[in-house]
């Protein structure tokens, strides 16, 4: 590999033969006014040796010295970097997904239990948030009469309705558990 010479008539320094395996010898410039051991650059011209980051050139106190620093490179990949339109559409899938998968299904099931609510009537078997169960014997606007059993009737809050039991059908199979158990025990 041929070293070119410099195009001004400052004298070129060759840095020694190159080692056996080793890249060859930079050419180095020496110019009045130039710090000792830095490459000579002109003022806007870009530096890049092969091999090495990028770099740029820095005018440093009269404007004649100057001094190559590397620059910062950008790390690759990630979530977009500085696109500022990217982070916006990010937030809106965000925003569509919460959308989706919590605050639809929690509004669709508001608005079941208000239907539920509105559509309870005298004589329904329901069920409280307490966890009781009984039959409705008065109902108004905000509260419900229940009777729970033995002519034992509690006053609940519509609000606290959790909703309407299915039939007799639970009470029904308990009893015929219980008739099957008693009979078992007379035998």
């Amino acid at each position: 590999m041929a070293i070119a010479a410099p195009a001004d008539p400052a004298p070129a320094v060759v840095a020694g033969p190159p080692a056996a395996g080793a890249a060859p010898a930079a050419v180095v410039t020496v110019q009045p006014g130039v710090v000792a051991g830095t490459p000579a650059v002109a003022p806007g011209a870009p530096v890049v040796a092969p091999g090495a980051p990028l770099a740029q050139t820095v005018p440093v106190g009269d404007g004649m010295t100057t001094v190559t620093q590397p620059t910062k490179e950008k790390p690759a990949g990630g979530c977009g970097g500085d696109n500022p339109m990217f982070s916006f559409i990010l937030l809106g899938v965000m925003f569509v997904v919460f959308y989706l998968f919590l605050i639809r299904p929690q509004q669709k099931r508001q608005k079941e239990m208000q239907v539920m609510l509105n559509a309870l009537t005298k004589g329904d078997r329901v069920i409280t948030s307490g966890g009781m169960l009984g039959t409705i014997v008065a109902i108004t606007d905000q509260i419900v009469t229940l009777d729970v059993g033995n002519k034992t009737t509690v006053k609940v809050l519509r609000s606290h309705v959790q909703g309407k039991q299915a039939s007799l059908s639970g009470e029904a199979e308990g009893k015929k558990s219980n008739d099957k158990e008693s009979k078992e025990s007379d035998s």
